[in-house]
């Protein structure tokens, strides 16, 4: 089975699995952006992954560490930047 491809991998998250960990994790999706220049880094965290499971968990990791924000206090809008990725996924 042929692995998907990069531009494939960021359509489905960015269509499909970014909207399902927000609504898992139960944040207010118009307080989260995403900047275009870290896709790349979500979508390879590790260099090779031909599948979409990693991409799934790092979205769903980014969407609990905001989470956790707005229960401590937090009012956003948080917005992932190249910067501040690390935080997020760790």
């Amino acid at each position: 089975m042929p692995s998907y491809s990069d531009e494939e991998k960021l359509i489905i998250g960015k269509n499909y699995l970014l909207p399902k960990a927000i609504s898992e994790a139960g944040i207010n999706g118009d307080l989260l952006s995403i900047d275009e220049a870290v896709w790349p880094q979500i979508l390879r965290p590790l260099g090779f992954d031909s599948g979409i499971r990693s991409l799934s968990r790092s979205l769903q990791s980014i969407c609990r560490k905001i989470a956790r924000k707005q229960v401590e206090g937090g009012t956003g809008p948080f917005r992932i930047t190249g910067d501040n990725l690390r935080e997020y996924l760790s």
